[in-house]
């Protein structure tokens, strides 16, 4: 009876095309998406033009478009005339601007003057500032700064493993649309029991000679069965295709999975839980598994994000297998036990999930 119900749970599942491409088709296409968009390392993508303009023979100017032309992720590009950078600027042609005046004199007033959108986050307009001045500093230094010695090392914390080299795009988009996808299997499971309920299913189930709990486990078994296949074929095409390594342990990377396709299909049997038709579920929960995926990190990373948001992110499950994942993909050396903490908070969110939804769950409303 059993093996019958997982048979025609499956066979469902395999004829629903809008379900299958949700689940396999979607996250294929974030990925090649969002993969290609983001580059890593200074070795990583085009370098972004910087314009810049000085008056011709200026040996500051010279020395400081030569320093930017050195400096690895920019590459100068010569204006014709300061108006030009500042247009440059703000017709979003390019990202920043340098002007260096004939009367250079800094104790005077008269600096480089470092044209960029102040209306940009700060996120992506500090760094540029900060690289572009330091372009400055070093091309109009009293002595060449590669005469002196290092003032900076820098090292990894204690207990901070090193990452792989040449980290991909693909390295966290992979992972990152794994996770928000391999909830949506949790809708999946909602629907496929309102629609059991619409239908009788269930009271039709209840009058064979099964325990209900029998019953329950027969219809949540196929739902974790695909989203263990959703998840191994979408690390599978990662490292397949994309070139996506995987750092640490493959027992950790597997392990890590599996729980994660508990901790959704237990949050399905709670979302199934709290009742609704299919249409009110598949009108809510959509959004809320994306909220969950943007707290989580899924769709932008937790680290750039402000200190209440990265603490507020831990009270789903995505932050939780998303910093497992990125333990596990990125960083060298990785074992099960390093990734202990993730693996235990997922199983924490599965084990409320579950006992939520058995509390609340009913055969017939």
């Amino acid at each position: 009876m059993i093996g019958a119900a997982i048979k025609k749970d499956v066979q469902l599942l395999l004829h629903d095309r809008g379900r299958l491409i949700s689940l396999f088709a979607m996250p294929v296409i974030f990925i090649v998406v969002f993969g290609s968009m983001f580059k890593f390392g200074p070795d990583q993508g085009t370098p972004r033009p910087i314009a810049i303009w000085h008056a011709p023979g200026d040996p500051r100017g010279d020395a400081i478009e030569h320093a930017l032309g050195a400096t690895p992720g920019f590459a100068a590009q010569p204006a014709s005339s300061a108006d030009d950078v500042r247009h440059a600027v703000a017709n979003e042609d390019v990202v920043a601007g340098l002007i260096v005046p004939p009367d250079f004199d800094p104790e005077f007033g008269k600096r480089v003057e470092l044209v960029i959108d102040l209306a940009g986050p700060i996120q992506v307009r500090g760094p540029v500032e900060g690289a572009l001045t330091g372009v400055v500093m070093r091309a109009l230094a009293p002595v060449a700064v590669d005469q002196l010695p290092p003032m900076v090392q820098v090292v990894a914390p204690p207990g901070v493993a090193k990452p792989i080299d040449n980290i991909s795009g693909f390295q966290i988009t992979v992972p990152g649309n794994g996770v928000l996808f391999g909830f949506f299997i949790a809708m999946t499971v909602a629907l496929s029991f309102a629609s059991e309920r619409r239908t009788g299913t269930w009271r039709r189930l209840l009058a064979a000679p099964v325990p209900r709990w029998k019953a329950l486990v027969a219809t949540l078994v196929p739902y974790y069965v695909v989203g263990l296949v959703q998840l191994g074929f979408l690390f599978g095409l990662g490292a397949g295709v994309f070139g996506m390594h995987v750092a640490g342990s493959v027992v950790a990377l597997v392990v890590l999975s599996m729980t994660v396709a508990l901790c959704a299909v237990c949050f399905g049997l709670f979302v199934a839980a709290l009742g609704g038709s299919e249409k009110q579920i598949g009108s809510t929960v959509s959004v809320v598994l994306l909220v969950m995926g943007l707290l989580g990190g899924c769709m932008f990373p937790r680290i750039a994000m402000p200190e209440f948001m990265k603490h507020l992110g831990h009270i789903v499950p995505h932050s939780w297998a998303l910093d497992g994942y990125y333990a596990v993909i990125v960083r060298q050396g990785t074992t099960l036990a390093d990734i202990a903490p993730s693996i235990g908070a997922l199983l924490a969110f599965s084990a409320g999930f579950a006992a939520l939804g058995l509390w609340r769950f009913r055969f017939e409303k």
